[in-house]
């Protein structure tokens, strides 16, 4: 199924919190925001992921820099989410057009196929996001393997760049996420040194999609992504992009 979508509706809610202006004063220190890396679960097995593209078929050379914007952990792309339709985020080093469509799957621990979609829009170079959509629910604890490909070429179909990577949903049932109610850099901040990656990032993009865009989370979005090794992806601006259907 395709979709092409020019905003970022799926962000206005984030892991279940709705997105409000104006966010109370923030507690976080965007300088000092750490992402506390849990190890990744003992059964995930292979394939361990690829965080970075690389052309699986054919040349792709424009798009060999692809990225997931995923810590890598112990040898393996992997991060923990709380919502039940989490959002994906990559790094696009090119533009793309519908004659670069993307393909998003997510399969169980035992090759199962969860979802699949095909993405297709115009989109400028630098940081997209993918948010799953209602009709997919994670279960809690049970990791899942996903991986994107961007078929490059219209002219030879079968030429790809592909990251992929685990990603495992965990139950928000601490504080101060319990207690959280509006997106802010200092939820951000609770996510991240929770160990929950994917949630943080997506408070911080939210919070740069808004009519006054948060500086706070602006450096936090940059300090965090340069942390774990994405300098590129750091520096690059957001683009509205996809929902995934």
């Amino acid at each position: 199924m395709q979709s092409q979508l020019n905003v970022f509706p799926a962000l206005m809610v984030v892991t279940g919190l709705a997105l409000m202006a104006p966010s109370p004063p923030a507690t976080a220190n965007p300088s000092t925001v750490l992402y506390n890396a849990p190890p990744p679960p003992s059964d995930i097995g292979a394939p361990t992921g690829r965080r970075d593209g690389g052309a699986s078929r054919g040349s792709c050379p424009e798009y060999v820099d692809l990225a997931a914007l995923v810590p890598i952990t112990d040898g393996t792309v992997w991060a923990q989410t709380t919502a039940a339709q989490p959002t994906l985020w990559f790094y696009l080093p090119t533009a793309i057009t519908p004659e670069q469509p993307m393909e998003l799957v997510l399969q169980t621990a035992t090759d199962e196929m969860l979802y699949m979609t095909t993405v297709t829009a115009d989109v400028e170079a630098g940081n997209i996001a993918i948010a799953l959509p209602e009709t997919v629910t994670l279960p809690i604890g049970e990791p899942h393997y996903w991986t994107l490909a961007l078929y490059c070429d219209p002219e030879q179909p079968a030429s790809s760049v592909f990251v992929s990577g685990t990603i495992e949903r965990v139950a928000a049932d601490v504080e101060p996420l319990l207690a959280a109610t509006i997106p802010s850099p200092a939820l951000a901040q609770d996510y991240a040194s929770l160990g929950v990656w994917h949630d943080a990032l997506t408070v911080l993009g939210a919070l740069q999609q808004t009519d006054v865009p948060d500086t706070e989370a602006q450096v936090m979005w940059s300090t965090l992504l340069e942390q774990i090794g994405l300098e590129a992806a750091a520096a690059a601006p957001l683009q509205p992009c996809c929902e995934a259907k």
